[in-house]
């Protein structure tokens, strides 16, 4: 099992916290797309062997992308790669792509889930972060894609905005709640040095949300989603039952994935990284001239274990002990075992024979626990 990421760097507007690899210019979209169709040419044998049960669309905004662009890119990957036969198929979209036109096109290709780019119900919010779209076409644009026979249908939220308080948080999550997606995503807004957003924190013209109301507002959007039936299967999603992620599912269990496009990055399911340089002219001249666009890395032991911890910590199925011993040695699972008893000890983890895992607690902390628990040197 295997799955293919296709990044699609374009954006109407550049939102003001996103550190992804875009352009707002769409001058080169037609080209970026043979490219990256030729790029599946190229790595049609990287998955050999193996079927294809994902598919994903990222970006950058996918759903910019027209009727017939989608389709050649699906008609090439269909060409090289043995796709399962209920694959899941995701496409990231904005709230303002998703017309009535643009899903009755959209219902044609082989896409079968959506991942709506929500952010927040409010339009103050939403005028801070610079996105493209207005808060009734966040509500509009579930109901369509419902409308047009859509079933599985994720929405991003962002919790801790700067100024978002908790009463705009609930009412955030409960207008969530009563759209009646199947899953939903909530990230915690954090500032990236090179944002919009970043360079304002510098000069004191905006203040992160304190630690103690990002946790809050977590805690609230865990009960809430919980008492409507959603699993809360990893630290930032939560879906009903047969509904979960598969694809970022198979990237917290190390399987192997394809990233096709600039920025994309893939991992062959053992120990080799490679990411595509973040440039569109440079990706799409590379590509033409069939020379090199990408790095790669080999992971080293340490590496491994420090990627086991962070992604096995992430999910509700947390890590396994004897994995642990097995693959990395008994001397580090001694040493492993010394350093969780005091978040044993505080109700942050929880072990339950050879399985560990966070608490709801603990889940918040969850990136800062995985990195007490980082080999630095190995």
């Amino acid at each position: 099992m295997s799955g293919i990421y296709i990044h699609i760097p374009f954006c109407k507007k550049a939102c003001h916290y996103c550190d992804f690899h875009f352009s707002t210019s769409f001058d080169r979209k037609k080209e970026l797309v043979s490219a990256i169709n030729k790029e599946i040419l190229h790595r049609a044998s990287s998955l050999e062997g193996q079927q294809v049960d994902t598919i994903y669309f990222g970006g950058g905004t996918p759903s910019i992308l027209s009727y017939d662009e989608l389709m050649s890119i699906f008609d090439t990957i269909q060409g090289h790669f043995n796709i399962s036969s209920l694959p899941e198929i995701t496409l990231e979209a904005n709230p303002d792509d998703l017309t009535t036109l643009h899903l009755r096109d959209l219902k044609r290709t082989p896409i079968n889930r959506f991942s709506i780019g929500i952010q927040s119900f409010r339009d103050e919010d939403l005028k801070m972060m610079n996105r493209a779209h207005e808060a009734k076409e966040g509500e509009y644009s579930v109901k369509a894609a419902q409308d047009a026979g859509f079933e599985n249908i994720t929405i991003d939220l962002i919790y801790a905005i700067p100024g978002l308080s908790m009463d705009h948080w609930k009412r955030n999550v409960e207008k969530a709640l009563d759209l009646e997606v199947p899953h939903l995503s909530a990230y915690c807004m954090t500032i990236e040095e090179k944002t919009a957003f970043g360079k304002w924190e510098k000069t004191g013209k905006l203040v992160q949300a304190p630690d103690t109301l990002a946790n809050d507002q977590y805690t609230y959007l865990v009960l809430q989603t919980i008492l409507a039936g959603y699993d809360h299967y990893e630290v930032s999603n939560f879906g009903r039952e047969g509904f979960h992620s598969r694809h970022n599912t198979s990237y917290w269990q190390g399987i192997p994935y394809l990233g096709i496009g600039p920025s994309a990055h893939s991992f062959d399911g053992l120990r080799t990284r490679r990411w595509n340089v973040s440039n569109n002219p440079l990706y799409i001249k590379a590509i033409e001239e069939n020379i090199g666009y990408w790095e790669e890395e080999k992971l080293s032991d340490r590496d491994l274990y420090n990627e086991y911890i962070m992604t096995g910590l992430r999910t509700a199925q947390g890590i396994q002990i004897e994995t642990v011993a097995n693959r990395f040695g008994v001397e580090l699972l001694a040493q492993f075992e010394e350093e969780i008893s005091g978040y044993l000890e505080e109700e942050w983890m929880e072990r339950n024979g050879d399985q560990l895992r966070l608490t709801e607690k603990g889940f918040f902390l969850a990136d800062r626990i995985a990195s007490d628990l980082f080999l630095v040197n190995a």
